[in-house]
């Protein structure tokens, strides 16, 4: 399977669309950071959590939208 065929499935699209909109959010807090040590307390475990949760409800999202357009 190649790339272009991964994107061109709704439910990977929308996984990357959740991902992405997660992501958004930590990089607000990223550039607010003023020093090494607003890095180092980040709490990254938290921020992974949030971007599985972005992709996971992109494809649930897409998934369910698929299943009304199909």
């Amino acid at each position: 399977m190649h790339l272009t065929d991964l994107l061109h499935n709704p439910i990977a699209r929308g996984a990357l669309s959740g991902l992405m909109a997660a992501a958004a959010v930590d990089l607000h807090a990223f550039l607010a950071w003023k020093s090494v040590e607003e890095f180092t307390s980040y709490s990254w475990k938290t921020a992974a959590f949030r971007w599985v949760q972005g992709a996971v409800a992109g494809a649930i999202t897409a998934a369910g939208f698929g299943a009304l357009i199909a």
